[in-house]
């Protein structure tokens, strides 16, 4: 029995021991597979694998950007990157680079704690060569079999390369920021220098900028960028890398830049910029600024032209408001001209896209669309007397712009054509807040939207973008089907195979016959009402907007194939326009002759037609029309010295015979 236990147990050993033999001789194979792809950092630095160009196309096929072809890569020696920057990206990024042997487990257990006790990802454990094996063959995807492969790299490429030849192909290949792929290009593009003249400073401040080079660039984040280097000193000072003298200088130190050549960036340069932002989200910066990829965007530029053209022919001063222009082609979401302000080399920051502002009435076409959802009609009348009711942080009460209009009843219609406030005012409070911000967000706007009843004349807390505001139109337009806006029409690689297209799949955000009303409304503001200066002699539909204080001014509308939202106003001070070239501004104002003079140019040669036919002034309502004569400031009657007259239309006895007194 004890022979037969023995036989049995060495047997199992046996079985054992070949399973185990397998299995190690599996995993040489595989680590001498991975092996295979390392290069041999002994050799000569060009056998490392360049970046490629990635090119940006307009829609004509014109090359709107070139990002980071090779002058904007140059390899260096190692022995050329000078020893401040190597300690300052060791401190920062690894500073027990010269300690491990290629995977620090102390880092990997110190990030795990830190993140399981903050229930999210905040420290990363990856060492500098495991960066390098990820910069030299990997595509950066996070997956577990991607995390070993890097690991059992790192491991495998410090047994075949000592530190320095490591940290010199990582400070060659890593992204600084700014378009600068490379220390050599870093130094250039940020101080007009060599690599091998970097000050103590200026190598901190790149070592600060890798680990997140669009919001530590110094050009458009000047002060994160500075608090950023001048952590990287304090951190060598502590590691014993420069003493308190040295540390306490360099901080000292101003950012040093180099000034940018205001003309690198000569068309679209917000649009581009658009378009950057987006592929970042999608594809990530190792892909996009290394893979010669071959990004083809739904940019027109003649639309391009003509909207940067009507925004300087408009308002042409520097003084003068600043313009933001989306536009997109409504039927598949295509952005097709972007202004996102008037310098690009002085300010960075987007108005089209990422500026949120307060849309005044622009914002009504969502009350009218909750309210014909909830079986309202534009025939239905309503009481345009000053409206108050208590809200729950105190009483809101509601009057008409100007106090022109201070009572009667008048249909949705009207009050559409009109802008009246209290109509509105009393609408949302019968449909709900809530039911409008869900037909908004349905319809289009993406940003946050307070639950509040003056959302109904515009009383937004965060605002909201041209961009959304041109899309959520669109929907309209597009018979109530809403598609997400995007500049890219699609990506491949330099073989020509597709790396991204962007989903443009619709969603039915309201039905056909809303959409419809909403149509035939808005075709009526630009005929008849606040919207008839945007008018071309082309079919449209629009709504204008004017935020409390003429602090935003809005014209928003769809003509042809294009849906566009014009925006007019001070970015920063939120400064009154109370007297711009000697009017007040509205969204009926240059607005409306910014949106009239783009859309003349870009919407020629498109068909016009509207999905429905649009209801004459009075259909359905008995309500007689007559033309009046109207200051363009006081929205009275116009007197002998009002410098801007318009002549429209209003529902008999909806205004008083009062002249106009202000002394222009």
């Amino acid at each position: 029995m004890d022979r037969q236990r023995l036989v049995t147990a060495l047997t199992w050993t046996s079985g054992v021991l070949a399973v185990l033999l397998v299995v190690l001789l599996a995993f040489a194979g595989y680590l001498w597979n991975l092996s295979t792809k390392l290069p041999d950092l002994a050799a000569d630095p060009d056998a490392i694998e360049m970046a490629q160009t990635s090119v940006v196309y307009a829609s004509d096929g014109s090359v709107l950007a070139e990002w980071y072809d090779a002058e904007d890569r140059t390899i260096v020696p190692t022995g050329s990157i000078p020893q401040s920057l190597r300690d300052a990206v060791v401190a920062i990024e690894d500073h027990r680079f010269y300690e491990h042997s290629g995977v620090d487990l102390q880092a990997i257990a110190r990030a795990l704690s830190v993140n399981t006790s903050a229930g999210e990802v905040r420290q990363g454990g990856s060492t500098i060569t495991q960066q390098t094996v990820k910069l030299l063959f990997t595509d950066g995807k996070r997956t577990l079999r991607r995390k070993i492969e890097e690991a059992l790299l790192a491991l495998q490429l410090e047994s075949m390369a000592d530190k320095e030849a490591v940290l010199g192909v990582y400070l060659n290949m890593v992204y600084y920021g700014h378009g600068a792929y490379g220390v050599q290009s870093a130094a250039q593009r940020f101080f007009g220098v060599d690599a091998a003249d970097l000050t103590l400073a200026q190598s901190a401040l790149l070592a600060g900028c890798i680990q997140s080079p669009t919001r530590y660039d110094p050009f458009v984040h000047p002060s994160e960028a500075l608090e950023r280097r001048n952590l990287v000193l304090r951190v060598m000072r502590d590691q014993h890398l420069v003493d308190e003298q040295e540390a306490a200088g360099a901080i000292a130190e101003p950012l040093g830049l180099r000034e940018q050549n205001a003309t690198a960036q000569r068309v679209a340069p917000y649009f581009v910029e658009y378009v950057r932002r987006e592929l970042l989200e999608e594809l990530g910066s190792e892909r996009l600024y290394r893979g010669g990829l071959r990004i083809h965007t739904t940019l027109d530029p003649t639309a391009q032209r003509a909207a940067e053209a009507a925004a300087s022919a408009v308002l042409p001063s520097p003084d003068d408001p600043e313009v933001a222009i989306a536009s997109v082609r409504w039927r598949d979401g295509s952005v097709v001209a972007v202004v996102g302000g008037r310098d690009f080399a002085a300010e960075q920051f987007d108005l089209a896209t990422q500026g949120r502002r307060q849309t005044g009435s622009a914002f009504k076409p969502f009350v009218l669309a909750a309210a014909l959802e909830d079986g309202y009609t534009l025939d239905s009348m309503w009481e345009a007397t000053p409206f108050t009711t208590p809200v729950k942080d105190g009483v809101w009460h509601v009057e008409n712009y100007e106090n022109a209009i201070t009572g009667g009843q008048y249909s949705l219609q009207t009050a559409t054509t009109w802008s009246i406030n209290t109509v509105y005012a009393r609408l949302i409070m019968a449909v709900g807040p809530g039911k409008v911000v869900d037909v908004a967000h349905r319809m289009g706007i993406s940003s946050e939207i307070n639950d509040d009843p003056a959302i109904a004349l515009g009383g937004l807390t965060t605002g909201v973008s041209p961009l959304e505001m041109a899309s959520a139109f669109g929907t309209i337009a597009n018979d109530g089907v809403a598609i997400a806006p995007t500049g890219i029409d699609r990506v491949t690689d330099s073989a020509g195979q597709t790396v991204y297209e962007p989903d443009r799949t619709g969603t039915e955000a309201i039905s056909v016959q809303v959409a419809t009303a909403l149509e035939g409304a808005l075709n009526q503001v630009f005929t008849y009402g606040t919207g008839t200066s945007a008018n071309f002699g082309q079919w449209g539909a629009v709504k204008t907007g004017t935020a409390q204080s003429w602090r935003d001014a809005w014209l928003v509308g769809y003509s042809g194939e294009l849906s566009t939202a014009v925006w007019v106003g001070y970015p920063k001070a939120q400064v009154a326009m109370e007297d711009v070239h000697g009017i007040r501004v509205t969204g009926g104002s240059f607005p409306a002759q910014i949106w009239k003079t783009y859309m003349q140019v870009a919407s020629a040669g498109t068909s016009a037609q509207p999905s429905s036919v649009a209801p004459s002034p009075s259909a359905g309502s008995g309500e007689q029309w007559v033309t009046y004569t109207l200051c363009a400031e006081s929205m009275k009657v116009a007197g002998p010295r009002c410098p801007e007259t318009m002549e429209l239309a209003f529902p008999a006895g909806a205004l008083s015979d009062e002249v106009c007194t202000l002394k222009h």
